[in-house]
């Protein structure tokens, strides 16, 4: 069985920030999450649900020097996010084709080469070295604007959530441009390389990468219809929207602070039927963010359309 190496398997399991790995965020947490729903025994899953429903009852307890109520705190804010990621992969679970297709989507944005273990000394060949950079976004943007400029890039991103709020956008662009390929891929470009109001702290010092930025999202959309069906029609990415939502969610290491996650990918998420979402995680969420989610008491959406 294959072994990875050159990346921190801590990182690929965490379950809260922060991530100070040279991954810039890209695989923060979303494997390990990957693993629970795909375990034979739901008893990591069943663990995350406990720890997030002690959680949200620890921030529930008001003290006396708090100003604003206990769910609206950072920690009632992360409880309640907690309990929403552990729905999102109890749906992996239910879902094995989503599961796959989420692990799929997240293949690009890895670091990290598998390895043989019973050849752990043997280096990659030249050949298996271009194939995996190809196939890979940081990887190929080292190889075009070299290590250290990438290397700085990627500490600057870990900071920004640069890879989540990639995915959260072009989820967003998929689903508002369906059938128009190039037309998503420069709105995803273009927002990414403004200053917005609800970026993520730290955004502004990313901007001055613009060109790393704009070859990025290229990288990203030029791997989108491989990864949807292996083939090279631009329109199967467009399948691809409710996965992006799920890797970014998974990915991002701080949702409570990441506008465009929770906007792009909790928000629909919440609302799509065959997630089911239990009426008290979402009401949870409505707690801890009111303004994002002042609706959450009516009616929830109820499709099937999985794009």
């Amino acid at each position: 069985m294959a072994e990875r190496s050159g990346h921190s398997t801590n990182c690929e399991k965490a379950e809260k920030p922060p991530c100070a790995c040279q991954c810039g965020g890209a695989e923060h947490g979303w494997q390990g999450a990957i693993a629970i729903a795909a375990a034979p025994s739901d008893r990591d899953l069943l663990r995350l649900e406990r720890e997030a429903d002690q959680a949200w009852s620890q921030a529930e307890r008001r003290r006396t020097d708090q100003r604003k109520p206990g769910p609206q705190t950072s920690a009632g804010r992360q409880a309640a996010i907690k309990a929403f990621v552990a729905e999102v992969i109890r749906w992996l679970r239910r879902d094995p084709n989503l599961r796959q297709a989420t692990k799929q989507l997240g293949e690009p944005f890895r670091i990290s080469r598998d390895t043989d273990p019973d050849g752990l000394r043997r280096r990659l060949t030249a050949e298996q070295e271009e194939r995996f950079v190809e196939a890979h976004v940081i990887p190929g943007l080292r190889k075009e604007f070299g290590d250290q400029r990438i290397k700085d890039f990627q500490r600057k991103a870990g900071t920004a959530h640069f890879w989540c709020e990639l995915l959260a956008q072009t989820a967003h662009a998929l689903d508002e441009f369906r059938g128009r390929y190039n037309q998503a891929r420069r709105a995803v470009a273009a927002v990414l390389t403004s200053a917005g109001e609800r970026r993520p702290d730290g955004w502004t010092a990313l901007l001055s990468e613009k060109d790393v930025i704009e070859r990025a999202v290229e990288l990203v959309f030029k791997h989108l219809p491989r990864v949807a069906t292996g083939g090279i029609a631009v329109q199967d990415a467009f399948n691809l929207i409710w996965p992006a939502r799920i890797l970014a969610v998974l990915m991002c290491r701080e949702p409570r602070r990441h506008p465009a996650v929770r906007e792009y990918c909790v928000k629909p998420i919440v609302r799509y039927g065959a997630a089911e979402i239990q009426a008290r995680v979402k009401d949870r969420l409505r707690q801890a963010f009111p303004l994002d989610w002042p609706e959450l008491s009516g009616p929830d959406e109820d499709t099937n359309d999985l794009t």
